[in-house]
């Protein structure tokens, strides 16, 4: 066991939870160290002047003593910066959870996130100033693909590298087949045109490119399917906060709310 001691490193609260009398356990998605848990001693007191920087759904510059086994602790931050709007509104927190925990699954633990950091920032950053939460999941879906090892071939067909043809996805092969080959997998996914086309553009874009898209429901619904099929079948990945995510969404008439937690860590 190492304890690095006065470290500097950004990180976004996932969340916190208490810890003995005073105390509080804050697990924090960092960007040299990916997820780590640190224990906050004192937090629970009046005027602890840590308070703002490990409140959930915060990004801040900390500097602390990392361990590489074990609890982790903070001892300053030099700027924060909580999600005002994302903390407010319980379905842009499942949202925001769900993109937290997926990049941390990403990644063993003590390992630098490198651009993956920047990546879920960005697209919290761009969530918290209204652009639409799904797309901007969906897009990092797509990019952390590759970290699973798993990264679609999405530019032509896999097996012609034809690109004037419809196209579907296969899992079979890893990414898309034109027509002409789509009898080579019957388990193909039966994406509609318009699916492809937004899978292809959020390949090749980062969070802060992405603007105000018009989109059918039943496209976004199939893109999500999708993405769904191929985390599910090809990264087997089952996230709590996935699974609360797609419950938040299949509850009618949400009303913004405010709440002190985003759900914990999977």
């Amino acid at each position: 066991m190492a304890l690095f001691r006065d470290t500097e490193f950004r990180g976004i609260v996932m969340y916190r939870r208490d810890y003995r009398e005073r105390d509080l356990l804050v697990q924090i998605l960092t960007d040299k160290y990916a997820a780590k848990m640190f224990m906050v001693r004192g937090a629970k007191k009046q005027g602890f002047k840590l308070q703002t920087a490990i409140l959930p759904l915060t990004f801040a510059d900390y500097i602390g003593a990392i361990n590489t086994q074990g609890l982790s602790y903070i001892s300053a931050t030099k700027s924060t910066n909580l999600y005002t709007t994302i903390s407010a509104d319980i379905v842009l927190q499942a949202y925001a959870a769900y993109l937290l925990t997926l990049v941390a699954a990403a990644f063993d633990e003590g390992k630098p996130l490198g651009q993956y950091f920047d990546l879920v920032k960005t697209a919290l950053d761009k969530m918290n100033g209204g652009t639409d939460p799904q797309l901007l999941t969906n897009l990092v879906e797509i990019k952390l693909l590759n970290q699973f090892g798993v990264a679609p071939h999405l530019q032509d067909c896999v097996i012609c590298q034809r690109t004037d043809l419809p196209m579907d996805y296969s899992e079979q092969y890893g990414g898309l087949l034109c027509q002409n080959h789509w009898h080579q997998d019957q388990h193909r996914l039966h994406a509609q045109p318009k699916t492809i086309a937004l899978m292809q553009g959020l390949a090749r874009i980062m969070p802060q490119q992405l603007g105000t898209i018009n989109l059918s429901v039943r496209t976004k619904k199939d893109l999500q399917r999708i993405l769904d099929k191929i985390y599910q079948d090809q990264v087997g990945l089952q996230l709590k906060s996935k699974k609360y995510l797609d419950e938040m969404l299949r509850m009618p008439q949400l009303t913004p709310k405010k709440v002190d937690k985003s759900p914990e860590n999977d």
